[in-house]
Parts: C-alpha cells; structure tokens; sequence
C-alpha cells in the first residue's frame, strides 16, 4: 500500500500536470526579441566567426610554437552604460604552465571594435605584406621575406583573454603603464601589450627577435 509520501507527491504531479494543460507547446512559442538584444547576438556571433577564423590562418613552421603559446579565448559580452568612464583592470591567474590574462568584469573598455588600425612601422628590410585580414574586432598581418621568414602582427579589442605560457623564456615588462609579456623560443619571440585602448602581438621569426622591442615601440596610425 502506498504510503502517504508517495500519495502527495502523485497528487501533486497531477496537479501540476493539469495546471500546465493549456500552456502553448515550446514550439508553438512566438518570440519577440528586443532589438538591442538581437544586435548582442549578431556582434557575438561575429566575434565567435572571427576567432575561427583566425585558428584557420597560416604560417611558416618557424612561428609554430609561438602561435601555440597564445589562445585568443571568446569572453562573454559586456553591457555597459555609454556615460560610464573607461575603467581598465587585468586579472592574472598564474597556472602551473600558463597564465590566464582576463579583462575584469568591473572594467569599461575605451571601445568595443576597432576605430583606429595600427601597423609596424619598422619593419626590417626585406619584409613583404603577404597576409591582411581586418573585421570589426581584429587585424591580422603577416609580413615574408625571401628567406621565409615571418613577422606577424594582431591588433584586437580588449574584451577577448589570452592564455600565455609561463614555462620558456618567460619574462614581464612594462609597456604604456601595462604589464607585457614576453616570451622567447628557439624558432622566434612573441610579445603581447597594450596601450588601454587595444591588445597587441607581435610574432617575430629568430633571426628578428632582437628588433622585437623596437619594432613594438614604434607601431604607428595606419593610413
């Protein structure tokens, strides 16, 4: 005989099942989205394509491992009010073979695509354009010369996170006021800083690794 928890428990699935009765099914469901939450979506999806893509981009085996040691990760949106001032705070998270580098979520970026392109200006002689890919969140840039050798460059909003390797040749400076980072491989160097308003990398073959500082000092303006 049925004791009576179990009596309670089916009287009151069936009256929940009967209070449900004339529910619409999900499917028969009408949505009307807000148009500034249809416009979130459209930018997230956006970015979701432009980190793809940017797994798809090709380079010489001598930036390989440098490649590797950075993995742009997507971060949620942030919706932030227009009259609120620029507030920038990075969160470190020191791993056992990498660090974790987030934007804090109290943080209100300058921008949230890119208004203004920059680009190396000092490239050493030799060096070629050979790859440009652009959209609303990022540049993408390679430079060849004759060798194969390679340099390349990324500039990308600042609500995106990187997962940097701690384990080789790793190193922290300060550039604009911000802590960079710095690492060294046997087949080239990569440094990624900020000046507040964007991140950047540079992936620079071995042959230029000892222009790496200068070529990330003297990014300029694109026309």
């Amino acid at each position: 005989m049925e004791n009576a928890k179990e009596l309670f428990v089916k009287a009151f699935m069936e009256a929940e099942r009967l209070d449900n009765a004339d529910l619409p099914r999900e499917d028969n469901i009408q949505w009307d989205f807000s148009k500034k939450f249809e416009k979130s979506m459209d930018k997230l999806i956006r970015k979701n394509n432009r980190i793809q893509l940017s797994t798809r981009r090709t380079v010489t085996k001598s930036l390989i491992a440098a490649i590797i040691a950075i993995m742009v990760l997507l971060t949620g949106l942030m919706s932030v009010a227009a009259t609120r001032e620029p507030i920038i705070e990075f969160i470190k998270k020191v791993l056992p073979k990498y660090n974790d580098i987030t934007l804090s979520e109290n943080s209100v970026p300058p921008v949230d695509t890119i208004e203004t392109e920059y680009t190396i200006c000092s490239l050493p002689e030799g060096f070629q354009l050979v790859t440009y890919q652009k959209d609303d969140y990022g540049v993408f840039s390679v430079w060849k010369n004759d060798a194969g050798e390679e340099i390349a460059f990324s500039q990308n909003t600042l609500d995106i996170s990187f997962s940097i390797d701690n384990e080789h040749n790793y190193t922290e400076i300060m550039i604009n006021g911000y802590e960079a980072y710095f690492n060294i491989y046997p087949q080239g160097s990569i440094l990624i800083w900020t000046d507040g308003v964007y991140w950047f990398t540079l992936n620079v073959s071995e042959s230029c690794k000892n222009d790496i500082m200068s070529m990330a000092e003297n990014i300029s303006e694109k026309n």
